[in-house]
């Protein structure tokens, strides 16, 4: 998947472009209505061509993990043909770079 800003890191959401064959504001929705998390579609021009996750205020890294399986379990079923876990295991390893002990 493509981020839809690349140039600038925000530090409050990441926006993502959706695959072209899936509607970003139906994805949104199943992501809600079946794995119980909550990302945000586009907004005019843009919807449903990207969805947005928010990380501002307390989000911990257990957070991301949840929302980057439900994300991959969410593309799977609705048809994208991904290897299932490694955006998941490249979110951990990120995840644990950051806190070291």
């Amino acid at each position: 998947m493509e981020l839809f800003v690349e140039e600038d890191y925000c530090n409050i959401l990441t926006a993502v472009k959706v695959p072209d064959n899936i509607d970003g504001g139906k994805l949104v929705k199943h992501l809600r209505d079946k794995y119980g998390v909550t990302f945000t579609g586009g907004q005019e021009s843009l919807k449903g061509k990207i969805f947005r996750i928010g990380h501002l205020g307390y989000v911990n890294d257990f957070d991301i993990i949840v929302a980057v399986a439900a994300l991959e379990r969410a593309l799977v079923d609705f048809g994208v043909d991904i290897e299932i876990g490694k955006g998941l295991t490249e979110a951990q390893k990120i995840l644990m770079m950051k806190c070291k002990f």
